[in-house]
């Protein structure tokens, strides 16, 4: 028996515990049925108070007269009543107290107008047909607490009424005897009258949840890329907005893509949106938290970091690596441009702007890359099928660049210079050896033979098309000064500079260097010889500016040019050049070519 009693025991805890939890889940789906309350939009919340406040003045203006019209009050009496109801009112229509005292003061003075109707009247029908239907009108505010004060107003009322003077409130013996028991029976009527307006409530409360998420959804369509859940244009620029209007340090990074559009081009449209769709999800993933990231169309976007100028440099770093992908086939890249607000720019309109120039100007040294690898993928080239012309080339470009600067050249011309330098022999692998390293001179089939290699340098540079302009150089690297040169007998000015610079350089490096058919040159003689044939074969203005470039060498350059490999250095030859130039006192030299197979 101790055993079964230990068992029934043991096992009724489990069933209380389950009956708690049903009567938890009950609750809360009659909760979830039932009206939240308090959700009325502000302006719609003023409208409706303002209808039932003009309820209210009204009862205190009939409240005391219709105490007086039915004799059951004194004027006194009656006076109390209106100032009470008045003192109520005036409460409800401060706009300075808060919304729940208002509604609350409003309810309390309808509900005791009704009362005291009731009680002027002698308990007429009419009376509490109109106290329900304040009930119904108390609900507008469409928030629990007016409603349960209804209630709780009757309950009180009644009960406590009803134990002082029992016949003042109900007009039966049972009612008498048990005054409370019936005032919380009212209330239940109370209660039911308003299940109608709860039922309307909600549903009020259903749509307007429906019409605020449909609204929400349009302004997020609205603010939205479709592609990459990102924010739009339109989305930028009203943060923007508050950021210039908030003085808050912030840093504007654009973005646009380079290789999306071979991307498109080689796997298709569906895979180009795939890719941007991939590429939003990880820059929206790289700035959670810190910023903000946008679409702005095509393959545009937008970062606005909320960090001052000092981060400016890692936000522009995380940006663009967020934008990178590689793959077969593939390379995505991103050039971008960044400005720091306030303090770069103040105005929404003017930090686009600026990251937008700093982003294009960045695009276009990034599309300098490309030259760049071609360039590099012919002097391989050059390189594998003519080692010998290495130092060659070495030697030439260095000069020509410091010339080019010497000259004040603007910046992409002097990047002309130094590729078209690099490449202006490129030509020559396509001359047969015998040619190139004949020991004696050459004839003139073979001369003729050797001067094709200009033509085919620039069509060997022109097959890039980053590199057209510098095939251009190249062609002409071996025209004169008087039009005598070659392969079209261009003069003067005609001449491209860059090509009228390297004909300097590369003539200087010939006579210095040693060759199969004959001895180096001492550098002073070889920069007599440019002197002798200025205004013939080379540019006078080239060979003034080549020689200022020697002479303004640096002593400290000396020592660079004791290197021993066969193909030296860009500073080497520098030094090396300088150092020659500036070691001996200038003497006359005899008139001579400038040799050479150029």
């Amino acid at each position: 028996m101790p055993a079964e009693l230990a068992i029934d025991r043991s096992a009724s805890p489990p069933a209380e515990s389950s009956l708690a939890r049903q009567g938890v889940e009950a609750v809360a789906r009659l909760r979830h049925l039932l009206p939240r309350g308090g959700s009325l939009p502000v302006e719609e919340w003023r409208r409706r108070h303002a209808g039932i406040m003009l309820l209210l003045w009204l009862n205190v203006l009939v409240v005391p007269i219709a105490g007086v019209i039915g004799g059951r009050a004194s004027l006194v009496h009656n006076l109390d009543s209106g100032i009470a109801l008045g003192v109520l009112a005036a409460l409800g229509a401060a706009p300075r107290l808060s919304r729940n005292l208002r509604m609350a003061a409003t309810s309390l003075g309808l509900l005791s107008a009704a009362a005291l109707l009731i009680h002027s009247s002698g308990g007429l029908i009419e009376m509490h047909f109109y106290f329900f239907v304040l009930i119904i009108v108390l609900t507008l505010y469409e928030d629990w607490m007016p409603f349960v004060l209804a209630i709780v107003f009757v309950l009180l009322h009644h009960g406590v009424l009803g134990t002082l003077e029992p016949k003042s409130v109900f007009d039966r013996p049972e009612e008498w005897a048990h005054p409370w028991l019936w005032a919380g029976i009212h209330a239940a009527y109370v209660a039911a009258a308003g299940a109608a307006a709860l039922v309307a409530w909600r549903l009020n409360e259903n749509v307007r949840a429906e019409m605020r998420g449909a609204h929400r959804q349009l302004e997020i369509a609205s603010e939205t890329d479709s592609l990459t859940g990102l924010g739009n244009r339109r989305k930028l620029m009203a943060d923007l907005e508050q950021v210039a209007a908030s003085r808050r340090a912030a840093v504007v990074v654009i973005l646009d893509l380079d290789g999306f559009k071979d991307y498109n081009d080689t796997f298709g449209h569906p895979a180009g949106d795939s890719l941007l769709a991939r590429l939003g999800a990880r820059l929206r993933e790289a700035v959670d938290g810190v910023g903000r990231s946008y679409r702005l169309g095509g393959d545009e976007f937008c970062v606005v970091w909320w960090v001052d100028e000092a981060g400016r440099a890692n936000a522009e770093a995380v940006s663009a690596a967020a934008l990178c992908e590689r793959g077969e086939g593939f390379s995505i890249t991103a050039a971008y441009g960044a400005v720091a607000m306030p303090g770069e720019a103040a105005t929404v309109e003017a930090a686009l702007h600026g990251a937008d120039v700093r982003m294009y100007s960045r695009k276009h040294g990034s599309r300098r890359s490309s030259s760049v690898q071609s360039r590099d993928v012919l002097l391989q080239a050059l390189a594998e099928l003519r080692p010998q012309l290495g130092s060659h080339v070495d030697a030439v470009t260095v000069l020509a660049e410091d010339v080019a600067r010497q000259l004040r050249l603007a910046a992409h011309l002097v990047e002309q210079v130094r590729d078209a330098a690099q490449l202006h022999d490129i030509g020559k692998i396509a001359i047969p050896d015998a040619i190139l390293n004949k020991p004696g001179p050459l004839d003139a089939g073979e001369w003729t033979f050797m001067r094709r290699h200009t033509v085919i340098g620039e069509r060997i540079v022109g097959a890039a098309p980053a590199l057209a302009e510098v095939a251009l150089l190249v062609r002409s690297s071996h025209e004169r000064h008087d039009g005598d040169g070659y392969p079209d007998r261009l003069g003067g000015e005609e001449i491209p500079i860059g090509s009228r610079i390297i004909s300097v350089c590369d003539a200087f490096d010939a006579m210095t260097t040693d060759r199969s058919y004959r001895v180096a040159m001492t550098p002073q003689d070889a920069l007599a010889e440019l002197r002798r044939c200025a205004g013939t074969q080379f540019d006078p203005r080239v060979v003034e500016a080549f020689q200022d470039t020697l002479y303004g060498a640096t002593e400290a350059a000396v020592e660079a040019g004791a290197g021993n490999g066969a193909h030296p250095s860009p500073d080497a030859v520098r030094a090396m050049r300088a150092t020659a130039a500036t070691a001996a006192p200038k003497r006359p030299v005899a008139d001579r070519r400038t040799g050479g197979r150029r």
